[in-house]
C-alpha cells in the first residue's frame, strides 16, 4: 500500500518558478518526504526478522534470510523507479509480499540444519528487531503540525497505523526470541521506552531530545532484561548504551543520509532539498540495533565477569 498508494501521493511533481530570474526548477523533495519508503523497508527488515524467528536463529537460515531481505528491497526500488500506482496494484504487491516471506520461510527452513542458534545471536537479532520497532515511530510526513487539510489528515492517520502495527510486530517477533525467567524486568523498560516515544512523538522541547536516546536505549534493555542478570549490571548497560548512543547518532545519521540519497537516486524519484536530509531511518534503526545489542550483550554476559577485576581479600 505505501508503494502504490503513498509514494505516488508523496513524490513530488512538476516545476517551480524563481521569482527574481524567472527561471523554472524541478521541484524537490524535503525531509520526510519519502516516509512510504521507510514504512516498506521496515516491514521488510520485520519480515527479515520473523523468517530468523522461525527457523530459530539458524545461521545458515539468517544467510537465507538476508539473501531474501536483499532481494526483497532490490525489487522495491525497482518498482519504485517504474512508479506503480494504485489500489488493485497495492493489493496484488501485498499477496506478492506474504508469498515472499512465505517462500523465504520455508527455504530457510529446509536449508538450516534444525539446531538453533546461539544465545548471541538470538540476543543480537532480538535486539536489532526491538530498536527498529522503537524508532519507526519516529517517521513523520513533511508537514508542519498541526494539519488540518482532511486529504493530509488521512495520510497522518494512515501513518500512524502503520506505525503502531510494525512497532507491535517488531515487539511480537524479539519477544518470541527471547525466553526470559520472568517478564517483570521487560515489561517495565519496555514501559520506558513506549514512554520515551510519546515524549519524542508529542513534546517539543529538550524532553523529546532526551527521549530520543532513551527510547533505543531502553528498547534495547528490555531484551537484555530477559538474561538471569542483576538489575545494577541492566543499569549499568543502558547508562554504556546512552553514552554510546551520542556519537553514534551522528555516525549513523551520516551514513544513513548518504544510504537514502543513494536509494532515492536508484528509483529515479526527485532528489531532496540540499538543506534537508533523506535520511534512510530504518538501516539506521538496524546499525543502533546491533550497537546497542553489542554493549549491552557485553555487560549482561559471562564475558563481563570474566574482564571485571577480582576483589583481593584482606587479610
Amino acid at each position: 500500500m505505501s508503494l502504490a498508494v503513498y509514494q505516488p501521493i508523496m513524490e513530488p511533481h512538476g516545476f517551480w518558478t524563481d521569482p527574481a530570474t524567472g527561471a523554472m526548477y524541478p521541484v524537490v523533495a524535503s525531509n520526510n518526504t519519502y516516509w512510504p519508503r521507510d514504512i516498506r523497508q521496515t516491514a521488510i527488515l520485520v519480515a527479515f526478522a520473523a523468517v530468523i524467528l522461525i527457523c530459530r536463529a539458524n545461521l545458515r537460515a539468517i544467510l537465507v534470510a538476508a539473501a531474501g531481505t536483499a532481494v526483497w528491497i532490490a525489487a522495491d526500488l525497482v518498482l519504485d523507479r517504474v512508479d506503480v500506482h494504485g489500489s488493485g496494484t497495492a493489493a496484488v504487491l501485498a499477496g506478492a509480499g506474504a508469498a515472499a516471506f512465505a517462500v523465504t520461510a520455508l527455504v530457510a527452513r529446509r536449508l538450516s540444519t534444525g539446531e538453533p542458534g546461539g544465545e548471541r545471536t538470538v540476543h543480537l537479532t532480538a535486539t536489532m528487531t526491538a530498536v527498529l520497532g522503537a524508532l519507526t515511530l519516529l517517521v513523520t510526513t513533511p508537514w508542519e503540525e498541526p494539519v488540518t487539510d482532511p486529504a493530509k489528515v488521512r495520510v497522518e492517520n494512515a501513518l500512524t497505523l502503520l506505525e503502531v502495527a510494525l512497532a507491535v510486530a517488531c515487539a511480537a517477533v524479539a519477544a518470541g526470541l527471547i525466553r526470559p525467567a520472568g517478564w517483570r524486568r521487560v515489561a517495565v523498560f519496555g514501559a520506558v521506552a513506549a514512554l520515551a516515544a510519546w515524549s519524542v512523538t508529542a513534546v517539543e522541547s529538550l524532553d523529546g531530545l532526551a527521549g530520543l536516546v532513551v527510547l533505543p536505549v531502553t528498547a534495547a534493555a528490555a531484551v537484555a532484561a530477559a538474561r538471569d542478570t542483576p538489575l545494577w549490571r541492566l543499569l549499568v548497560a543502558a547508562a554504556g548504551g546512552a553514552v554510546l548512543m551520542l556519537p553514534a547518532f551522528l555516525i549513523v545519521y551520516l551514513i544513513g543520509s548518504a544510504l537514502g540519497a543513494a536509494m532515492t537516486s536508484a528509483a529515479s524519484s526527485p532528489p531532496v532539498n540540499s538543506a534537508d536530509t533523506d535520511l534512510a531511518l530504518p538501516f539506521a534503526a538496524v546499525v543502533c540495533g546491533l550497537i546497542l545489542a553489542g554493549i549491552t550483550g557485553w555487560v549482561t554476559g559471562p564475558a563481563f565477569n570474566r574482564s571485571a577485576p577480582v576483589p583481593t581479600q584482606v587479610p
